[in-house]
């Protein structure tokens, strides 16, 4: 398969997405891992990888979320 224009644009677009405060989540320069995943021939998925934000940081600390015990409880 060949990566044409519209392919590549694309891409593009779903990768210039913001972060909830509005400020850019993928940079220009960030060093990326592209990979090709999928258990078919038929049926593969792209990974890409942002090797920049390693090790990764969670943006919300988990512990302020209630878990499934707590909902369970009532």
């Amino acid at each position: 398969m060949k990566l044409t224009q519209e392919l590549i644009d694309r891409i593009q677009e779903a990768l210039n997405h913001t972060k909830k405060d509005g400020t850019i989540n993928w940079k220009d320069g960030d060093e990326i891992e592209v990979n090709v995943a999928g258990t078919f021939a038929a049926d593969k998925f792209i990974v890409i990888n942002n090797r920049s934000k390693k090790p990764w940081q969670p943006s919300i600390n988990s512990t302020h979320h209630e878990t499934a015990e707590c909902k369970s409880e009532g």
